[in-house]
């Protein structure tokens, strides 16, 4: 891919399908004024580097007794949880070299309850690969968080997530019955492969990896698309699916 797709891209491609329209947080560009209109109708929002990952540049951001509260990641990834009474000291942080005309670009999002019936954050990541001219999936693993970003709700792989399959997410921390279970697997994979398929007709790729929330309903939510994902964390739990996706890439080469 030669171009990197951007968090805004992907809402705006997401939006004009029906199916994947339904599974995204509401999302805007970031502004003081949309922040706080975000703000005043949700519990918490998250804003977001336009292009940054692995957890850098994501901030958890609500209102706490009259000032503006943010926990997350700077740029550098270093950990920032502070409270202001002006909204422009937490824009400081966002943009820490505006006065040098350097400005980077954000999103907002609405702050999805993505956590564990016992409180614990919890994410999905889905990979999907591109095998002759048909999306497959390659795998579905999970992240439970720590008590390290509990109050955040910020997971990556990156930064001390328990990872576990799909099966125990469902089976020991929601204890879902078979029926309930496939359902939502089935729900991941239709929603992952029809967002492949409307990103790749604008940014091509042979394979992305989809973050999902589920909601406090227990849907899936996409939080983002990975157009370079990575596969080392497939290996954790479950190693024969990282061997799944490592064989579909032999495939894809032989193709």
């Amino acid at each position: 891919m030669k171009n990197k797709l951007g968090k805004w891209q992907q809402h705006l491609l997401l939006s004009q399908n029906p199916l994947t329209a339904k599974s995204i947080p509401e999302t805007t560009i970031y502004s003081v004024t949309n922040l706080l209109d975000f703000i005043s109708r949700y519990d918490y929002v998250y804003v977001k580097h336009d292009t940054s990952g692995q957890g850098r540049a994501i901030f958890k951001v609500y209102q706490k007794e009259g000032t503006y509260c943010f926990d997350g990641y700077n740029i550098q990834g270093e950990p920032i949880n502070k409270c202001v009474t002006a909204i422009e000291d937490f824009h400081k942080v966002l943009h820490p070299f505006e006065k040098f005309g350097r400005q980077g670009n954000y999103i907002i999002q609405e702050g999805i309850q993505s956590f564990t019936p016992n409180g614990m954050p919890v994410c999905i990541r889905v990979h999907v690969q591109l095998l002759k001219g048909k999306w497959v999936i390659g795998g579905i693993n999970a992240g439970v968080g720590t008590l390290d970003n509990n109050g955040n709700g910020i997971l990556n792989y990156h930064r001390g997530v328990v990872i576990i399959t799909i099966d125990e997410l469902l089976s020991l921390h929601w204890q879902m019955n078979e029926t309930e279970k496939k359902e939502i697997v089935t729900c991941l994979k239709e929603v992952s492969i029809s967002v492949s398929k409307g990103i790749a007709a604008q940014f091509p790729n042979r394979e992305y990896g989809m973050d999902f929330g589920l909601n406090a309903e227990g849907k899936p939510i996409l939080f983002e698309v990975n157009s370079t994902p990575g596969i080392s964390g497939f290996a954790i739990a479950d190693k024969s699916i990282w061997k799944r996706i490592v064989e579909i890439r032999k495939l894809q080469n032989g193709e």
